[in-house]
């Protein structure tokens, strides 16, 4: 009976195995016959492998519903490329190192991880998941190890987070709905008015982006299609 239950068991394993591996297969037939084959080996090595080696998982597309959020704003966790980010950012001509850089919506902390290449003043999150922000915490650290770096994570509805004086990056990842953005734009505007300057708004996969246009601000650059994501909406920088 111990010899059945056993192989029972392997062959319920294995067949678990199978359906998985046939899964990673289609994933990548079709991942391949959408993006080709160079952009598709680019998409899993920026999605799966890019941070490996500081032992910082960031994959995975995730729900509000699974990560307990109740809030109707919400919109589904996703890491930004690597590509696509360093892109946008070496194309743009802006201080970087003077400058204080936020993102809405920090999920795991990608963007955050991937902004320390360009040496900013200081960083911020916000996040509305508490399981998402003890992540980014955590990855945060295990990137820079002994290494010093000024940044907060703040665990809050982004409509309520008050922007600081400083703050003139902000990053978008289509985090959440329009209703949540003008509230946000809101709030860099009342920023504004109380300390003017010059910032940027790097918004990825725009959706909305017609909520910012509509405020005055121009596109300093634009990617209609992301040869790697191929998400719906293009890759904006606005400023003003």
């Amino acid at each position: 009976m111990t010899d059945f239950g056993t192989k029972k068991g392997g062959y319920t394993q294995m067949k678990g195995f199978r359906q998985k591996a046939e899964y990673a297969l289609n994933r990548v037939r079709f991942l391949t016959k959408q993006r080709g084959v160079i952009n598709t080996c680019k998409f899993i090595y920026s999605r799966y492998l890019y941070f490996f080696k500081y032992r910082i998982n960031l994959a995975g597309v995730m729900t509000p519903q699974e990560l307990n959020i109740q809030n109707k704003g919400a919109c589904n966790y996703e890491p930004i490329a690597h590509y696509t980010f360093n892109r946008m950012l070496k194309n743009i001509n802006f201080c970087w190192h003077e400058s204080t850089f936020v993102d809405f919506g920090c999920g795991k902390g990608a963007a955050i991880l991937l902004a320390t290449r360009y040496n900013f003043k200081r960083y911020i999150g916000v996040e509305l998941s508490p399981l998402l922000v003890d992540d980014c915490r955590k990855n945060i650290q295990k990137f820079i190890g002994n290494r010093v770096l000024d940044y907060k994570i703040v665990h809050c509805n982004a409509a309520d987070y008050l922007i600081e004086d400083d703050v003139n990056v902000f990053y978008f990842f289509n985090p959440f709905a329009p209703s949540v953005l003008k509230s946000v734009l809101d709030n860099i505007e009342l920023s504004l008015i109380k300390r003017h300057r010059k910032i940027i708004i790097l918004y990825c996969n725009g959706v909305d982006l017609s909520l910012i246009l509509d405020r005055g601000y121009k596109i300093v650059y634009s990617e209609d299609v992301d040869p790697i994501t191929r998400y719906s909406c293009g890759n904006y920088a606005l400023g003003n």
